[in-house]
């Protein structure tokens, strides 16, 4: 549960690449551009097997299952999460997010 950078996640190999800010959108186009080359039925059957491969490692599973667990701690209401709620109203996300990664610190 706790939150990485980008560089962290590309090293995990969750993200295949970062690219600064300031050059986001031109990335993206970028990208969009050369999926867009590419027939929208080869893009369905990779998608297909991609898919279908995770399902085969259990993944579809593995997320329902975590899904079971959590659902009911997004739909209680705790202490934090009011706390959590008011701070993002009256000082922004931002300010929540800092707030909750203090509460994790040793």
């Amino acid at each position: 549960g706790d939150m990485i950078d980008a560089p962290a996640a590309l090293e995990l190999g969750m993200i295949n690449r970062v690219v600064p800010a300031d050059t986001l959108a031109e990335a993206t186009m970028k990208f969009a551009q050369r999926m867009a080359m590419v027939s929208p039925e080869a893009l369905a059957c990779a998608k297909l097997a991609v898919n279908r491969g995770a399902e085969a490692a259990g993944f579809r599973h593995a997320v329902n299952a975590g899904l079971d667990v959590v659902a009911p701690l997004y739909a209680a209401q705790t202490e934090a999460g009011r706390q959590f709620k008011e701070i993002t109203a009256s000082q922004g996300l931002g300010a929540a997010l800092k707030w909750r990664g203090d509460q994790f610190r040793e």
